[in-house]
Order: C-alpha cells, then sequence, then structure tokens
C-alpha cells in the first residue's frame, strides 16, 4: 500500500463504500416490498372474509332443509341430511325461494350500504311483510304435504292403537281377548271413513308443518336484521377504511390508490 498514490486509494474505498450503501439498500427495498405484498395480501383477505356473506347463506341453506349438524368418522362436525324424510317441513321449491329473499337481503351490498335507525326499521318492516305474504299466498307449494302413502301408514298406526285399546278394556274387563274379532270390527268401522281420514291425516300433517313457520320466520328475521346492522351508519365500511388506514401508516404506503384499488369508499 505504501507505493499506491494516495489518490486512486482515497477513489476506491469511496466506490467500494458506496457500493456496500447500494446492496444494503437494495436488501432493505427488497424487505420493504415483501413486507408491503404481505400486508396488501392481509388487506385483500381480511376485506374477503369481512364481506363474505356465503357461510351465513350456507347455513341458512342447511337449516331451511332441516340438514344436522353431526361429526364425522375424524371427530368434525359436518352437515349430514336429515334421516327421515317425512320429517321435513318445507318442499324443495320452498328452499329455494327462502334462499331467494334471503341472497337479496344477506350479500356485500346490505353491508357496505349506509342505513340510519328508521330505514332499518322501515327495511326490516318490509321485509317481514312481503315474506309472510308470499307465504301465505302459496303456502300449499313451500310446505311439504304428506305423500298417500305417508298418510296410508299414519292411518295403519291408527287402526294399530285402535285395536291395542279394545284388546285392553276386554283385559280390564275379564273377557275373552279374539285379536281377529277386534281385527275385523275395527276394519268394519273404518272402512266407510278410509277417504276421509286419510284427507284428514293430510290436512293434520300439512298443519303440524306450517306451525314451523313462525320459528323459520323469527330466524330468517334475525339474520336479515343483524346483516342490516352492521350497515348501520356505514359501520362495515368503516371499519374496513380504519384498518386499511392503519395499514397504510404502518406500511408508509399513500391512502388515495390504496382506496382505488379496493373500490369500496
Amino acid at each position: 500500500m505504501e507505493g499506491l498514490p494516495q489518490q486512486p486509494y482515497n477513489e476506491v474505498a469511496e466506490q467500494v463504500g458506496l457500493q456496500a450503501q447500494t446492496n444494503q439498500s437494495n436488501v432493505f427495498a427488497n424487505q420493504a416490498k415483501q413486507l408491503q405484498y404481505q400486508m396488501e395480501e392481509s388487506e385483500m383477505n381480511l376485506a374477503e372474509a369481512q364481506l363474505d356473506c356465503n357461510e351465513t347463506l350456507t347455513k341458512i341453506y342447511h337449516l331451511l332443509k332441516q340438514d344436522v349438524l353431526a361429526p364425522n368418522d375424524e371427530g368434525i362436525l359436518e352437515w349430514k341430511a336429515i334421516d327421515d324424510q317425512k320429517k321435513r317441513v318445507l318442499t324443495g321449491e320452498g328452499v329455494e325461494k327462502m334462499m331467494q329473499v334471503m341472497q337479496s337481503y344477506i350479500n356485500k351490498e346490505t353491508l357496505l350500504s349506509n342505513f340510519d335507525e328508521k330505514m332499518i326499521a322501515r327495511r326490516m318492516l318490509e321485509f317481514s311483510l312481503a315474506l309472510s305474504a308470499v307465504i301465505f299466498m302459496k303456502y300449499d307449494v313451500y310446505f311439504r304435504t304428506p305423500s298417500l302413502e305417508e298418510c296410508k301408514d299414519i292411518l295403519e298406526t291408527r287402526i294399530a292403537e285402535k285395536n291395542k285399546r279394545k284388546r285392553i278394556n276386554l283385559e280390564l274387563l275379564g273377557r275373552e281377548v279374539d285379536e281377529d274379532k277386534i281385527k275385523e270390527e275395527t276394519l268394519k268401522e273404518v272402512e266407510p271413513r278410509i277417504e276421509y281420514e286419510i284427507q284428514k291425516i293430510k290436512q293434520e300433517q300439512t298443519k303440524l308443518n306450517l306451525r314451523e313457520f313462525e320459528m323459520i320466520f323469527t330466524q330468517l328475521k334475525a339474520l336479515v336484521e343483524a346483516t342490516h346492522n352492521r350497515a348501520w351508519k356505514g359501520e362495515e365500511r368503516g371499519s374496513l377504511r380504519r384498518h386499511f388506514n392503519i395499514s397504510e401508516i404502518i406500511g408508509g404506503k399513500p391512502q388515495g390508490p390504496e382506496k382505488k384499488k379496493w373500490g369500496l369508499f
């Protein structure tokens, strides 16, 4: 080093220092870009999760079909179809109509709206009246009625119960019990009324299904009202805006482009 001129040596040292600074700056820049990308991905995932109504609608669909949550072989809860199809309350068309109504209220557009108390109350009243009216006008289409085979099974069960009561009465009176004679007497009593009894059973079972409407209506109304309450005074989009602003401050990003990118505000 002793024989080297002083000026070139200083220039070389300066270049080496500048290169080191450039490399370090590039490392910091790459780290900053990676952090920014991760934050953008996190923001997108948050927005999608917060505005995604599919999980709620899927739950509504299974509840309307009266599916049940039960653990599978791995112990994880999953939806399973009800074992006895005769216990279903709604028809397939009824489930579809209810889902059509719910999709028009439980969606991203509703969440990103700006409602005050009066608007929420008015919309809930409209929803309640409209849903009640459509069900009332087409209850025979939307609510399941038992088939003739189901009515026949119910009538046979009632005949068997009637035979059992007659047998018990004879036993209590200390009289001889003749099963064939009991069945013959019961059939003679029922024979002229078979068609009437089947029609009566059909009406009774339909009324039982209609009694479930109040609970179904209450559940659907609660979900629609909860969705509207999230849009009270624009609270849903306000919460997203606050989160994005915090992320922008942490990441050192300008606010304008981010808002334009999401298209939420």
